[in-house]
């Protein structure tokens, strides 16, 4: 629209203006001249300071002047009697009519000429297209331009005089104010007609200049230079208020031809009439009315039925009053009229069927029931499907059972409809409306509208379109059956309901239910509605939905206040917006509950689909990188959208761009390559120092450990030899002991013989230097260890003849001879307390085994070695001991081999501490000759 402020743009719902506020170059506000062709989204509109501005994709941009063709200049002045300044007028194809002083033709592609022909005319002529063809009214008559001829014309219905045009040539659109009436001009087989768009209509005081008409939507649009703008929309409901006081309404019948009768006994017609005969008279409740087999009347008040007999015209009655409220009055297939009511205030209730004679007719108890009928349909003989305050219910009536729909229980059930036996449509008080399918038993709740109205739903009645009507307490509703069926089958996710209110031409928004009928339609196929202000009638076949089918636009965000245009469905940002408002825009021109958006984000954040409200989409701060913001909107063709997409591009900060990451990656890897490099060197460094340092104490480790295991060995040899030490010397021990007991038992036996005690004094003297010095030796030899091998440099003739005087008494009291041969200068080099055990022992031997012989002790040199040889003539050893000890196996000798081998094993042991060398030679009952050898002393 063209107004003294700027552009406006309407979408149905909201109007927005473009001006020298917000469109770049404009001069003025006062816009003068459309032009261009609207079916190529190419609108030009002049102002009054010869501006060029085109209007395209729904926005308004000004052409520099520099480039505005001569042709389309202006002056600054006010045309007041004409209505159009163009030289051009375009066609709905690349073809456009140029106007000039004295010619008019027919132009494409801007500069080749199809058809010209000479015409004078001046500036207050009405040039006007039509289908592609220019008209003219020169004052006097209608001319036609095609095909490079003239031809006048005529207008049927339309008088020489006393009419008023008005032309809109970019829509191709010419009206005709005649008489207060206002046309628009047709072409129909041919002919140019008029067509009535809106009738007895002053619109002489109006200042019309200007007007648009949807054909597809059939709205008017009516511009006024002093009114504004007028919408004009044809009203398809009819309100019929009646005679009733207050104008309430409730149950109604069809009655006759296209006629329908109320509880209040009045008749209306479908053309909005209502008779002035009143049908039958009672007082009534309203919610109950109902025509018999017979064409008696049937209404109820309170706890009264009431029989208006057809016979008088409706003028007799039968009345039957009850003790409980009635609630329901319906009459069955077989004729039989049965009754409903409920108990007192409780919520039971009871069935009462018509009996008695014709000329008696009365009602009897047949059945309780557990609840209140509120509204009863019958399919089957013997099956009545009753609704109620507590849910929806199966009657088997012969059978007097009950069987409850379970996912209705606990719903109050306003009304229900069945079309298809399988099909029963249930409205419900607060919980919307369910489809029952007694095949399955499945029951199905459908979604309700954006505004919750259908929680409240009323009533149900199909027409031949295959559509619902819905009454509730806000409004009518119209919805698909197919669309509800679609639902039910999950073949679609949502459902689309056409909304109606007192703009389409409702005395009120307020429908009335709760009784039964609680809506008709009529054989003539119009539809009627109870309401709380009269009865609403339409001719179901002709209304047309006005769908919300118009794309949906992205066209404008507020960043931080200040507006920003969005091109090519995409918005660029900065990262440091603080706030981003969206409008969004979808033309629509009907009711605007029916244009219903939905959005969602994808994204870096993601947001799931969600009701628009306000036309705007707001966003606080968000983070860097592409979102994609979906509109979408039910187009009212059962459950199809329309989706429109916003790209939004959020530019990062410098710190989250890519090169800056790579940036910092390449700098992090660098500082950790050479930190990793230090810390290697580093660590080389304590590696080899660390390696230095354990090579240190595995050396002193493996030194302690050789020290220990050499300890660990010699204390189990020493803690070894000393066992068998003692062992060895308790056995010497046992020598001297014997001839202790033998010699006191002697002297003991022969006290009065002097020789036999003195032999025994003696021997008790010897026996016991014996024992003292092998208990000596015990004790010397328990100080003795690997460390402490202390060598000194002694005589050996010395040694052997202490030695020798220990065993001498003891030999000679065994005749034995012992013979000391050794240098008596000679020395040797070595443990001598050891050696000494070791003579002691070898000598021990040698006298415990030897018998009036001998034993012969020598020593000398062999090989630069000092040697040592003991040798007597007594029992030997046996072979395998000799070569056990031979072989230094002597570890291997048994604890009898032991014994029997004369102590021989603590010298083995004392010899391998002292590193000498032991050899035996011996003969069994000749003798033993035991030579040692010092492998250390010379």
């Amino acid at each position: 629209m063209a107004t003294e402020n700027g552009l406006v743009r309407y979408d149905g719902n909201q109007f927005k203006t473009f001006n020298i506020e917000n469109v770049a170059g404009m001069t003025t506000n006062r816009m003068s001249i459309f032009r261009g062709n609207a079916h190529k989204d190419k609108i030009y509109l002049l102002n009054d300071l010869a501006d060029y501005i085109l209007i395209k994709n729904n926005t308004p941009s000004v052409i520099p002047k520099n480039k505005i063709p001569e042709q389309f200049k202006i002056s600054n002045a006010l045309y007041k009697k004409r209505r159009f300044y163009s030289n051009k007028i375009h066609r709905t194809d690349n073809k456009y009519f140029s106007l000039s002083k004295k010619y008019v033709g027919l132009y494409q592609n801007e500069n080749k000429l199809l058809w010209q022909v000479k015409y004078t005319y001046d500036e207050y002529q009405n040039f006007f297209i039509l289908n592609n063809v220019i008209y003219n009214y020169d004052g006097e008559k209608f001319i036609k331009f095609e095909n490079g001829k003239i031809d006048p014309v005529k207008i049927e219905g339309l008088k020489p005089d006393n009419f008023s045009i008005i032309i809109n040539n970019v829509s191709q659109q010419t009206f005709f104010v005649i008489e207060g009436d206002f046309y628009i001009l047709e072409k129909k087989q041919g002919k140019l007609k008029l067509r009535l768009l809106l009738k007895n209509y002053d619109l002489s005081k109006k200042n019309i200049v200007s007007a648009y008409y949807n054909l597809e939507d059939e709205i008017l649009y009516i511009g006024s230079s002093t009114d504004g703008l007028l919408v004009v929309k044809e009203k398809r409901f009819t309100t019929i208020p009646g005679k009733n006081k207050d104008g309430v309404y409730y149950a109604q019948v069809a009655y006759q031809n296209n006629q329908f009768l109320t509880t209040t006994g009045e008749v209306f017609t479908t053309n909005g009439q209502t008779s002035n005969t009143i049908l039958f008279k009672s007082p009534n409740d309203n919610y109950n009315l109902m025509f018999d087999k017979e064409g008696n009347i049937w209404t109820k008040s309170s706890n009264i039925v009431y029989c208006f007999h057809k016979k008088s015209n409706f003028k007799t009655y039968n009345k039957w009053s009850f003790e409980d409220r009635i609630t329901q009055i319906f009459q069955m297939s077989n004729d039989e009229i049965i009754v409903g009511m409920s108990v007192g205030g409780s919520p039971n209730g009871k069935l009462y069927r018509l009996g008695g004679t014709k000329d008696k007719p009365r009602f009897n108890f047949y059945m309780d029931v557990p609840f209140n009928v509120t509204y009863m349909l019958q399919i089957k003989d013997n099956i009545i499907w009753t609704g109620s305050h507590l849910g929806f219910h199966k009657v088997l009536f012969k059978e007097k059972k009950i069987e409850n729909v379970k996912e209705i229980e606990g719903n109050y059930v306003r009304s229900f409809y069945i079309g298809n036996p399988n099909e029963i449509w249930i409205t419900t008080y607060g919980n919307g409306f369910y489809l029952y399918d007694q095949s399955t038993k499945k029951t199905t709740s459908f979604p309700v509208d954006k505004n919750k109205y259908l929680l409240t739903s009323h009533c149900i009645i199909e027409d031949k379109n295959g559509y619902f009507w819905i009454t509730t307490n806000k409004g009518l509703f119209q919805v698909s059956k197919k669309n509800l069926l679609d639902y039910s089958n999950k073949t679609v996710k949502n459902v689309y309901y056409q909304y109606y209110d007192k703009s389409d031409g409702f005395a009120t928004n307020e429908f009335n239910g709760g009784c039964q009928p609680c809506g008709l339609l009529l054989k003539n196929n119009y539809v009627t509605f109870p309401s709380i202000k009269g009865n609403i009638v339409f001719d179901s076949q002709k209304i047309k939905r006005l769908l919300p089918k118009g794309d949906i636009y992205f066209e404008q965000a507020e960043v931080n206040n200040s507006n920003v245009y969005i091109k090519n469905d995409t918005l660029n940002l900065d990262n440091n917006f603080e706030r981003l408002r969206l409008f969004v825009n979808s033309p629509y021109y009907g009711n605007s509950n029916n244009l219903n958006i939905e959005t969602k984000v994808e994204g870096p954040i993601t947001q799931k689909w969600e009701s628009l409200t306000d036309n705007n989409i707001y966003f606080t701060t968000l983070p860097h990188g592409t979102y994609y913001v979906t509109a979408r909107k039910m187009t009212g063709r059962d459950s199809e959208y329309r989706y429109k997409t916003l790209t939004i591009i959020i530019a990062p900060a410098f710190y989250q761009t890519i090169w800056f990451n790579v940036l910092v990656f390449i700098l992090a890897f660098t500082t950790l390559y050479y930190v990793v490099k230090l810390r290697l060197k580093y660590v080389r460094l304590k590696n080899i120092h660390l390696e230095k340092k354990i090579a240190e104490q595995t050396f002193q480790l493996r030194n302690t450990i050789t020290t220990l295991k050499d300890t660990t060995e010699n204390l189990r040899e020493q803690i070894t030899n000393h066992k068998k030490l003692i062992g060895t010397i308790t056995h010497d021990i046992k020598s001297p002991l014997r001839f202790l007991a033998m010699t006191a038992k002697h002297v003991y036996q022969n006290p009065n013989d002097p020789d036999a005690v003195q032999d025994g004094i003696k021997s008790l003297h010897t026996s016991s230097f014996q024992l003292y010095n092998f208990v000596n030796n015990i004790l010397e030899y328990t100080k003795v260890s690997k460390q402490e091998n202390l060598s000194s440099t002694y005589c050996l003739y010395d040694l052997i003849e202490e030695k020798i005087k220990i065993f001498l008494t003891i030999a000679s009291s065994k005749k034995i001879v012992i013979e000391n041969l050794i240098d008596a200068n000679q020395t040797i080099n070595n443990n001598r307390l050891l050696f000494s055990i070791v003579v002691h022992n070898l000598l021990d031997n040698a006298i415990k085994n030897t018998s009036s012989g001998k034993i012969t002790l020598i020593s000398g040199l062999k090989d630069n070695k000092v040697f040592f040889t003991i040798k007597d003539t007594g029992s030997g050893m046996s072979g395998d001991i000799v070569n056990l000890y031979n072989k230094h196996d002597a570890l291997k000798l048994t604890q009898t081999q032991e014994k029997s081998g004369m102590g021989l094993q603590i010298v083995t042991e004392l010899l391998e501490i002292m590193k000498a060398k032991m050899e035996i030679e011996s003969t069994i009952n000749i003798g033993t000759k035991i030579t040692i050898t010092f492998l250390n002393t010379k």
